[in-house]
């Protein structure tokens, strides 16, 4: 099954880069990963599945995890689907069509991983609707924080990405302030926050 993984990976790579589907980038896969590996993961919940790229990288690296992932488009979420079924992890990634907004309050946690990845200027809706949902021992990665390096610019920001970029400064204030946080560069950027000593 592992070498079907990879030939299912490297399609998955080469239609996201034909159809400019974002998908986490090499660099930060096993950033990701590693992010995620701290938590021990038993439950995944995943914002943004795309085509459910991340979602096989993590089922495949926790064989033990079970993993809900939320998507609004339509054609990405049945596609996730199709790929789940192809990995032969259908029975437990459970891929939820809709709004995020709207969906978390019918999720149950605890979940030991949380990786942000659909709209960035919701991480921090997300997160603060998540929080209940989440273990003590859970970590939380959210990819693309850095967005093009405006995010920590000292420079005017293009006016059509000013409330993203604002969003995306309240959200790194945000955990900083709550949890332990680092955020690696690779890439666009990826924030791994974990819980406090003394929390």
């Amino acid at each position: 099954m592992a070498n079907d993984h990879e030939a299912l990976k490297r399609e998955l790579e080469q239609y996201a880069e034909e159809k400019g589907v974002p998908i986490i980038r090499g660099p930060e896969r096993e950033l990701l990963l590693q992010a995620a590996a701290l938590a021990e993961p038993r439950r995944i919940l995943e914002i943004g599945t795309a085509i459910g790229y991340s979602a096989l990288l993590l089922a495949e690296r926790f064989p033990e995890a079970e993993i809900d992932t939320v998507e609004l488009d339509e054609g990405r979420h049945h596609m996730a689907e199709e790929v789940m079924e192809r990995a032969g992890f259908a029975g437990r990634v459970h891929c939820h069509l809709g709004d995020a907004g709207n969906l978390i309050s019918t999720l149950s946690g605890p979940y030991d991983f949380l990786f942000l990845d659909g709209p960035k200027g919701q991480y921090l809706r997300e997160l603060t609707a998540i929080e209940p949902l989440l273990s003590d021992r859970a970590v939380i990665a959210a990819d693309n924080v850095l967005f093009r390096g405006l995010v920590e610019s000292r420079e005017p920001v293009p006016h059509r990405y000013r409330t993203l970029v604002m969003r995306l400064r309240e959200y790194i204030d945000y955990v900083k302030q709550k949890y332990e946080t680092h955020i690696y560069v690779e890439g666009d950027g990826l924030a791994v926050s974990s819980r406090k000593e003394n929390t």
